[in-house]
């Protein structure tokens, strides 16, 4: 350990094995019965006990503590999962806080666990025209968003992401700019995004926009961009900032996060769907506790694409099809609170 460092101990006192779980992305929930994030599991075989020190797969006979946990996860040698845990206490620069434009080797592809955090960089020449092209964005609102921290580029197992990031550096969500889910690996199934950074619970942008009387509440790191790209279009930008959920699922909000929203309006833009209302709900009753001035939301449903498709959500709309804006009325101005 060098000089400066956090111990081991240290680090078991400060990083929870639930927490662990949380940041590096493993698929279902701990608890004292649940199944395991690192094999298919069928029934219950894995363990989370001691207030969240201690695990067991009864399966395989492995156990330990959070360093252990993390070593299986992300299948390294001690000296590697220990300085994960201690970027994660503190106990060294993170590159998402840091977000350096300085070279560096492209994330490869892990063997297990969570792929590693990328280093965040500004678009080359093309990339925001291929974003702006694939998700109806405009190249003035991706400008702006690239320019306050908010979207940032990264080279991810040889493909190309754009993220979606906190400009504070708590979290970064990336997508392939090819427009194709990421593919399987260990314990993970083919997903859409993955996230670094593990700061899920606190509101995208949250600082930046509560300079703002108003706030458009939004789910999911598109619909940040595309709540952009729509106060833009209705002139509001000096009155509405944007915040994002990254994820229907995160309906707990950081204790240090609710200050910001005190006496704010705030108006909510859900997913058209059953997990977007569930969430919106939550998000409504802990913002009002928060001291909100005005917590209402805004009722997506109802949109069909260009493509004919149903949409459920804002950047669904940004791609609605001529005669279904004719027809409906309610996304044809006056949609920021």
């Amino acid at each position: 350990m060098r000089a400066g460092e956090i111990g081991i101990e240290e680090i078991k006192a400060r990083l929870s094995i639930p927490e662990a779980w949380r940041l590096l992305n493993l698929p279902g929930q701990p608890g004292k019965s649940c199944m395991s994030p690192f094999r298919e599991d069928r029934h219950p075989s894995f363990s989370v006990f001691a207030e969240g020190r201690r695990f067991r797969d009864h399966a395989s006979g492995d156990s330990g503590t959070v360093i252990d946990f993390i070593q299986l996860a992300l299948d390294v040698p001690l000296p590697e999962a220990l300085a994960w845990a201690r970027e994660k206490c503190g106990g060294a620069t993170s590159p998402l806080a840091a977000q350096s434009n300085t070279a560096r080797k492209p994330a490869g592809k892990p063997r297990g666990g969570a792929p590693k955090s990328p280093a965040l960089r500004p678009a080359r020449a093309g990339e925001l025209e291929k974003l702006a092209e694939m998700r109806g964005y405009s190249l003035e609102t991706l400008a702006a968003a690239q320019a306050g921290g908010l979207l940032c580029f990264a080279d991810v197992w040889q493909r190309v992401a754009w993220c979606v990031c906190d400009p504070c550096g708590r979290i970064a969500e990336g997508r392939r700019l090819d427009g194709l889910p990421w593919d399987a690996y260990g314990a993970m199934p083919v997903r859409k995004c993955h996230a670094w950074g593990g700061g899920k619970s606190w509101p995208v942008n949250l600082e930046a926009a509560a300079r703002f009387p108003k706030l458009a509440f939004v789910e999911g790191g598109p619909d940040v961009l595309a709540a952009l790209e729509i106060v833009r279009r209705e002139g509001a930008a000096d009155a509405v900032g944007v915040v994002g959920m990254l994820g229907a699922a995160n309906t707990r909000l950081d204790a240090e996060a609710l200050p910001f929203l005190r006496g704010k309006l705030v108006r909510l833009f859900p997913h058209a769907d059953e997990a977007g209302r569930r969430a919106a709900r939550e998000w409504a009753r802990v913002l009002r506790e928060a001291g909100a001035a005005r917590v209402d939301a805004f009722d997506l449903s109802g949109i069909v694409r260009r493509d004919g498709q149903p949409g459920k959500d804002l950047c669904d709309l940004l791609n609605i099809a001529p005669e279904c804006l004719e027809q409906e009325t309610k996304f044809q101005g006056g949609m920021m609170p």
